[in-house]
């Protein structure tokens, strides 16, 4: 019996580290595209504004996508929406490389490699969006409950990983050829497939062919914190956005100057991110409350500094301090929702998580640049108050979660 039990905690932490490398793939594709589409869509002969629309309107697909999946999820099972996820990831990526290598050979016109790559991201958001849902459900109700809070922090950490390797790994393949990217990414993404296919099992929930029951979402105890997280995303979206107008206006540095500097700023954002759900909140085992008190503590000090430090130093402990703040922020914010959501809803609600997620990340940059246009100070100041909202809101919810936790 005992020879049993250690079998199944090998499979399950197997299952954990594949899954987890699952989503650190889809990070990878949907951060490498921002660095391998804009020089190829130009060599073929497509305008920049062609060339965003392209990423934009994948983007707009995968919020819708990542909506519909919670009940889908819910119906077919997890094992099938991961791997019905991985394989229009596969597919995609592969006949979107092929397409741009024959526009490439000037076997496609340039309208006709615009319109077949507008289809192929929209298959992939729609695809891909059941794949975070339903690894952030598998995860959660495979795991213990005590070491909730460290669950979500791998998810948002292995996610954030994909994302900084994506860029660089389309530099690196990108030397060999252009569309080199696409193959090597859909072939790592194909491995992931057959590992999950062979490996992970679902023991608590396969199926259920009948229609769950419906949600008020509006009614639902897990409402405040579904709005934080959008406004979690917001932020780390708008930042992005405006940090690239910040340096060459405080500095006066030329385009290039401002990419590298830049580059260097988030870099230092994402590992102090990473830092802190792989490592901090594991080891300490940190509950929603200390996650978000934290959190709403290093978001406000990131704010402050990004006003009164004017210097290149300032502006990267500024981001290093933000990057601290979202690394807590994250897993004490889902955490939350999934402690006030039952076992057959969680499904439902990663799936309306991340759609609200989309929107915060589609709606940051347009509502943070806005600002800046005004002001170059008012963008801090707006998220410096939000993040004080969302903690007068937090103080008024959360003996919601202690009442489920008793």
């Amino acid at each position: 019996m005992s020879s049993l039990n250690e079998k199944n905690v090998i499979a399950g932490k197997a299952s954990r580290i594949i899954l987890l490398a699952c989503l650190t793939s889809v990070g990878i594709g949907q951060s490498f595209i921002f660095t391998s589409l804009p020089p190829i869509g130009r060599e073929i002969g497509l305008s920049d504004v062609r060339i965003s629309s392209i990423i934009t309107i994948g983007a707009i697909f995968f919020v819708i996508g990542a909506f519909l999946w919670g009940g889908i999820i819910a119906r077919i099972g997890r094992m099938k929406s991961i791997l019905f996820g991985m394989s229009s990831y596969v597919i995609t990526l592969g006949f979107t490389g092929f397409v741009l290598q024959q526009s490439l050979l000037k076997s496609l016109p340039a309208e006709t490699t615009y319109y077949l790559l507008i289809c192929l991201r929209i298959v992939f958001g729609l695809g891909i969006s059941g794949i975070v849902p339903a690894i952030q459900t598998y995860l959660v109700l495979h795991g213990d409950p005590n070491k909730r809070s460290s669950t979500i922090a791998s998810i948002g950490a292995s996610f954030s990983i994909g994302m900084i390797l994506g860029p660089a790994l389309a530099s690196f393949a990108s030397s060999i050829s252009l569309t080199a990217p696409f193959y090597l990414i859909a072939a790592f993404a194909v491995l992931l497939f057959l590992l999950v296919f062979l490996i992970v099992k679902d023991t608590t929930h396969v199926k259920v062919m009948i229609k769950p029951k419906s949600i008020n979402w509006l009614k639902h105890p897990a409402l405040p914190f579904l709005i934080m997280s959008t406004l979690v995303i917001l932020g780390i979206t708008g930042i992005q956005q405006i940090m690239g107008f910040l340096l060459q206006d405080r500095f006066g540095w030329s385009a290039v100057e401002t990419t590298t500097q830049l580059g260097y700023a988030m870099m230092v954002m994402s590992l102090m991110s990473i830092l802190v759900q792989m490592v901090l909140v594991p080891k300490f085992e940190l509950g929603p409350t200390m996650l978000i008190y934290l959190g709403v503590l290093f978001a406000v000090i990131a704010q402050v500094c990004f006003i009164t430090m004017q210097s290149y130093f300032g502006i990267v402990l500024a981001m290093g301090l933000f990057g601290i703040c979202c690394g807590f922020l994250f897993p004490g914010v889902i955490t939350a929702q999934t402690i006030l959501a039952e076992n057959d809803e969680q499904s439902r609600l990663a799936s309306v998580n991340a759609s609200l997620q989309g929107v915060g990340g589609a709606s940051g940059p347009i509502l943070m640049a806005s600002l800046y246009q005004i002001n170059s100070t008012i963008p801090f100041v707006f998220l410096g108050i939000a993040y004080l909202i969302l903690f007068m809101a937090f103080l008024h919810y959360k003996v919601r979660i202690h009442h489920k936790i008793a």
